[in-house]
C-alpha cells in the first residue's frame, strides 16, 4: 500500500490541514482522513513536499476538511497549491492571493506538488 499526506489550507480558517491520500488498485489516489496540522508539523514531516499525479478520488469514510467541513477542494492555477473549496465559482487562493475567477470542477488528473509556505 502506498500512502502519502496533502498539505491543503483552509481558506476560511486561513489554517494548514493535512490530507491523508492512498493508491489504490485501480491506480488513482484516494481521499482517506483529514487532521489539523500546523507549519511547523507539515515541515517536519516533510508534507510540503509531496509530490502526486492523478485522480484525488474521496473514499466515503473521508471526513473533510477538519476547520470548515467541506469535501471539495482546489488547485490554484499560480501556486499549484490545494485548498478548500465550497463550490465557488471565484475565490482568492489562500496560499499566494492568486484571484482565481471562473473555477471549473476538473475532470484530468491533478499535478500536485509541495512547496514553501
Amino acid at each position: 500500500m502506498e500512502a502519502k499526506v496533502l498539505l491543503v489550507k483552509c481558506p476560511t480558517k486561513r489554517e494548514t490541514f493535512g490530507v491523508r491520500i492512498q493508491k489504490m488498485d485501480d491506480g488513482d489516489w484516494w481521499r482517506t482522513w483529514a487532521f489539523k496540522l500546523n507549519t511547523a508539523q507539515a515541515q517536519n514531516e516533510g508534507y510540503d513536499e509531496t509530490q502526486v499525479q492523478g485522480n484525488l478520488n474521496e473514499t466515503e469514510e473521508y471526513p473533510g476538511c477538519p476547520h470548515c467541513g467541506t469535501h471539495g477542494f482546489v488547485q490554484c492555477g499560480k501556486c499549484k497549491k490545494i485548498s478548500c473549496w465550497k463550490h465557488e465559482t471565484s475565490m482568492v487562493c489562500p496560499w499566494c492571493g492568486n484571484n482565481m475567477s471562473n473555477i471549473v470542477t476538473a475532470t484530468s488528473k491533478f499535478d500536485v506538488t509541495g512547496g514553501a509556505f
